[in-house]
């Protein structure tokens, strides 16, 4: 009996012990939840949100505190931010500037206020920083995306960087922290857009040219990129495979802005020196990095040198792609003068012409953002090689050479 009574006794003080475990528990869990209601409703929930318009395409969604906004199939022209969630009896706005390509900084807007509508001109930098009893509590951090690549956060008013150096920006992120706090971007960020063919823009009527660029990527195609962009022209880059895995980001972030990529050997070999099987293997291996890189088909092959003796035309056969030469050689590779490159193009120019210029000079590049406003105020579309032959009724067939896309008479 004196044992079953232990027992009974033991057994209610168990179920006691583990009711009141549970409702610990339960208390427990109950406290951290208002905690973290009260935290949601009262604490830090001030955010930004975020719009850019991009050219020709107009204002994109808005974007929530934290998440990356860019595009590659266009540069943007205007931008709105605000805030959402502020605290009752806190004062203050969110304030921004932008650095318009040709015109500096814009003045101060605020609060979902357009800066930049009606231009057309690229961005460039942004600022932007709080006012009121904001400035106590918060910083605002964004950064910026030039030309693919994400800058290092700036805040409160600091500039974007880099800024005013002819290197548009193509995205940005913003995010509101409490003081002192460090920025943090979404995991789920948007990611870039690829782009958008403008083989369709194309009019067959007016006058039109190829830029090509031989030998990179190099250290330049940024500043060529940037030109192009800004007067919405395409060009083609003839790339060296060696280079291309030397600079990956620059293939993939040249073909996501519409640009059209060519191969240009390997190992710049001149390859009337080689055996027809050395031909394939190389011209073969660069296609592989190129398309892996770029996304792209790849059709395009410019001889180095411009020499397609020997088995070159065979091999070109072989591998399914034309040889593109060109009518206009500027030089700049023996001369490196900006000024020289220029003249040789706009007083030898003609409908039709094939540009011959190479990337990985930092006076090629000069030359560029000459050129290509020349050109354009001139009346001429400025396009890939392949919108040319398309333009001019020309079906490119493999192992033959091209060097013009005149109109026929």
């Amino acid at each position: 009996m004196r044992q079953a009574y232990c027992r009974g006794i033991s057994s209610r003080l168990n179920k006691n012990l583990f009711l009141f475990a549970l409702f610990l528990l339960f208390s427990f869990l109950f406290f951290f939840s208002m905690k973290g209601y009260a935290e949601e409703n009262t604490g830090h929930r001030l955010k930004s949100y975020y719009s850019l318009q991009y050219k020709g395409l107009g204002f994109s969604a808005y974007s929530n505190d934290g998440q990356r906004q860019s595009r590659t199939d266009s540069y943007p022209t205007a931008m709105k931010v605000l805030l959402k969630h502020q605290p009752e009896g806190l004062s203050g706005t969110i304030q921004y500037q932008a650095n318009i390509s040709g015109s500096g900084w814009s003045g101060v807007f605020e609060n979902g206020q357009v800066v930049g509508e009606g231009q057309e001109m690229p961005l460039e930098g942004i600022r932007i920083f709080l006012n009121g009893d904001l400035v106590s509590q918060y910083d605002v951090c964004y950064r910026t995306s030039v030309l693919g690549e994400w800058q290092n956060w700036a805040k409160n008013g600091e500039d974007s960087n880099p800024v005013g150096v002819g290197k548009h920006i193509d995205g940005i992120v913003v995010t509101v922290v409490k003081k002192g706090e460090n920025p943090q971007e979404e995991q789920a960020a948007a990611s870039p857009e690829k782009a958008v063919s403008t083989e369709g823009n194309v009019d067959s009527k007016k006058p039109m040219v190829a830029l090509t660029f031989d030998d990179g990527p190099g250290n330049y195609e940024d500043r060529i990129l940037a030109v192009l962009q800004k007067y919405n022209a395409k060009a083609t880059f003839f790339y060296v495979g060696t280079q291309a895995e030397k600079y990956p980001s620059t293939v993939k972030r040249m073909a996501d802005a519409g640009m059209e990529i060519g191969n240009h050997s390997y190992k710049h070999e001149n390859l009337p020196k080689l055996s027809e099987a050395g031909i394939e293997t190389s011209l073969s291996k660069t296609n592989s990095i190129l398309r892996k890189l770029s996304g792209q088909s790849v059709s395009l092959v410019r001889p180095p040198y411009g020499a397609t003796g020997g088995s070159v035309k065979s091999a070109l056969a072989s591998t399914g792609q034309p040889s593109i030469l060109w009518s206009i050689d500027t030089l700049d590779w023996k001369t490196k003068n900006t000024h020289n490159t220029v003249n040789v193009v706009l007083t030898q120019v003609k409908d039709g012409d094939v540009i011959l210029m190479h990337s990985i000079y930092k006076q090629t590049a000069e030359a560029a953002e000459q050129i290509v406003p020349a050109l354009k105020e001139r009346g001429y579309q400025l396009v890939t090689v392949s919108e040319l032959a398309k333009a001019r009724g020309v079906s490119l067939q493999a192992g033959k050479n091209y060097s013009s896309f005149r109109k026929k008479k």
